[in-house]
């Protein structure tokens, strides 16, 4: 404070880059637990996460948001993906004030590269209690669950909303299954937004789940009347960011990480479900 400067140490980047087109049944949750689960919650402790490539390229900026988000339980200090004409549209959108586009140099070193072909990937699940200790979801098929819950800043945007509701379109969950929106705008869009010529809403209210107002709501636990909060030792799959122990609520609750498709495929059957296995 005396000298009127703050210190700061500029991230060595990591790169990671996707090769391919997206199949349907992944998303950009499958990808980063895929990542974190590859190199832990520390191994990207204090640097730049960069991803790059053809399948990034392909994505909406609400799956963008969820891959940078989740940089951090990398132990990363941010995640950045370069800015192409689907940024720019997103943030033209949003202001009308000058901005300027930066990118990474051509040559631009990095402490390591990663390199992925997506069609070899699979629908991941981040196991209790830790971002980090991640299996496919066909391999924890058996698993049963208690509860789904899909909602946070990684799991509860639109276009998330958007893949659970066509895998529940015209079904029933088995268990007690909790739809909270990020946002309000995206709280509207459930009733904006159509699968099938139906509501995100209506294909979530008759498929039998309970929807809470737009909120962080049991992601971080909370008092024990919060919207979707585990206050009992059960079985939970997620769409949000972290697993800890007594993350959502009960210290003893397990909490599974997956992505909206295959949260929903779990609450038809009461089990962790790859979407491509749902009945």
């Amino acid at each position: 404070m005396g000298t009127g400067k703050l210190w700061l140490k500029v991230p060595p980047s990591m790169k990671f880059v996707f090769h391919g087109a997206m199949p349907p049944y992944l998303m950009a949750k499958d990808l980063i637990l895929h990542v974190i689960g590859q190199i832990g919650t520390d191994g990207a402790t204090y640097c730049a996460m960069e991803f790059a490539g053809s399948a990034i390229d392909g994505l909406d900026i609400d799956e963008r948001m969820t891959l940078c988000n989740m940089a951090i339980e990398a132990g990363a200090k941010n995640g950045i993906i370069a800015a192409d004409q689907t940024t720019i549209d997103y943030v033209a959108a949003r202001t009308k004030k000058p901005f300027k586009v930066v990118a990474s140099d051509a040559d631009a070193p990095y402490a390591k590269v990663f390199e992925y072909d997506v069609a070899k990937l699979e629908p991941t699940v981040a196991q209790p209690h830790s971002p980090d200790k991640c299996a496919s979801a066909r391999k924890l098929r058996d698993v049963k669950i208690d509860r789904v819950y899909i909602g946070s800043c990684t799991g509860g945007k639109t276009h998330d909303f958007v893949a659970a509701a066509t895998v529940l379109a015209g079904r029933k969950v088995k268990v007690d299954t909790y739809i909270v929106p990020a946002t309000t705008e995206v709280d509207l869009d459930l009733d904006r937004r159509k699968v099938d010529g139906k509501t995100l809403r209506a294909i979530f209210q008759a498929a039998g789940c309970k929807i809470g107002p737009a909120s962080c709501a049991a992601c971080l636990g909370g008092p024990v009347d919060t919207f979707g909060r585990a206050n009992e030792p059960i079985a939970v799959v997620s769409t949000t960011n972290r697993n800890f122990p007594g993350r959502m609520g009960h210290k003893d609750a397990g909490v599974y990480l997956a992505s909206p498709l295959t949260a929903a495929a779990t609450a038809l059957t009461g089990k962790i479900t790859d979407s491509r296995d749902r009945v």
